[in-house]
């Protein structure tokens, strides 16, 4: 996989924990100049006293539900302080069991703000000449393997999925001629705080039986992270447009 360079400026929201702080960690340790995004100051600064090169990550704390229209803004006056963008990766976000019967529509409405509005809106912001290296730059959306699965409770968590996917493919088009590459990866469960807080409310035979769904094990934030960097280097200079579904095995 090709290096990354401090002149590789990477935004990483959703950077406090999970797959985000995963990716922030990694490009970090491949050379990157990471912008960590989150909404919890203390695990953001644990992120940089924990990553390979202190003075190549910053952090700027935000809940990407506040003043949502303001989000392309923002990114802007992150190029202001850190110079174009060369990436964004959107990890931010929360999974949801809602059933049908206990459907609200104020629930899911946020789960469609943080999942599709603020990745879009971020999007927004980074596509604009002003903030992006242009050639070579590239956007990655975090979306799940619940956009695919047959599993109940899952209507507004994985509908909200997938429409970031089918974003992700018009907006491959879109975003060519500008050079941006924009690619999805969705996977299934992997060990985060969020996914644990899961397990412990399992039953021992429900939690045998989810592992036992996957030939490969349980994946891990490491695992997403490492394609995640794939696709945002000139290993994958040819790949847009793209979702990576990464599931173990279990679909």
């Amino acid at each position: 996989m090709t290096m990354l360079t401090p002149e590789n400026r990477v935004l990483v929201t959703g950077a406090s924990s999970g797959i985000g702080m995963a990716v922030a960690l990694l490009c970090n340790q491949m050379g990157a100049t990471v912008i960590a995004s989150g909404r919890d100051m203390p695990r953001l600064q644990n992120l940089k006293n924990s990553c390979a090169h202190q003075e190549f990550l910053h952090i700027e704390p935000r809940d990407l539900q506040e003043d949502m229209d303001s989000l392309p803004q923002w990114v802007a006056g992150l190029r202001q302080k850190y110079g174009k963008l060369t990436a964004l990766v959107c990890c931010a976000g929360y999974a949801a069991v809602m059933p049908l019967r206990a459907y609200d529509r104020n629930a899911a409405a946020s789960l469609y703000d943080i999942h599709v509005h603020a990745p879009l809106l971020l999007a927004r912001g980074f596509a604009d000449k002003r903030n992006n290296m242009g050639q070579g730059s590239s956007i990655i959306f975090l979306s799940s393997a619940a956009a695919l699965a047959k599993e109940a409770g899952l209507a507004a968590y994985g509908g909200a999925k997938a429409a970031i996917q089918a974003a992700t493919i018009s907006l491959s088009r879109e975003l060519a001629p500008q050079g941006i590459r924009i690619n999805a990866v969705a996977p299934a469960m992997v060990r985060t705080p969020m996914s644990e807080q899961y397990f412990a409310m399992l039953s021992p035979d429900a939690r045998d039986q989810t592992l036992a769904a996957y030939p490969l094990g349980i994946g891990t934030p490491e695992d997403v992270a490492q394609t995640i960097v794939f696709l945002l280097s000139d290993s994958g200079k040819w790949i847009t447009g793209q979702t990576v579904v990464m599931d173990g095995g279990r679909y």
